[in-house]
């Protein structure tokens, strides 16, 4: 095998890994999926974020927003309220509890990567986000739906 080849290989695994690393230790710690943790950092940036706002801002289908936001009520993280001004809107606003959940919960691997992009100058960011386009038609994975988070499995999975 080309060594090239090998370390290409090499890079895409440690990708993968880092990526359930992350997602087993959010869930370990944390008690939740990286979606969950991300759709609640949303709520507490915009509070009163409307549900398909919130799906939107994501990049979450509707329906998977829907599955996450169940979860999060049911463990008393969030409420959907009617908004005061008009009636026919629900907002999403966290609970006291949702407030420390966010708090208290560790940088995902998507928070520290984010981190570190910004770091990087304006080409160095279009290299990136180029190479890794061109990865996925190599891998025959530019068809698949995909929201901007890195989790492993299905977004709307509960977590374990």
């Amino acid at each position: 095998m080309d060594s090239t080849l090998q370390n290409s290989l090499i890079s895409l695994r440690r990708i993968i890994r880092a990526t359930e690393s992350s997602a087993r230790e959010l869930a370990k710690k944390a008690d939740m999926a990286t979606s969950e943790l991300l759709t609640l950092q949303s709520v507490a940036d915009n509070p009163g974020i409307s549900p398909g706002e919130l799906a939107k801002s994501l990049s979450l289908s509707p329906v998977t927003s829907t599955v996450i936001l169940q979860k999060l009520e049911s463990r008393g993280l969030i409420e959907k309220i009617r908004s005061t001004v008009d009636k026919r809107r629900l907002e999403v606003v966290l609970t006291e509890k949702g407030k420390h959940e966010v708090n208290d919960a560790p940088s995902s691997l998507q928070t520290r990567f984010a981190e570190r992009f910004d770091q990087l100058q304006n080409w160095e960011q279009h290299l990136i986000a180029s190479v890794l386009g061109r990865v996925t038609m190599l891998l025959g994975a530019e068809s698949m739906d995909a929201a901007p988070i890195l989790d492993i499995g299905e977004l709307d999975k509960a977590a374990k």
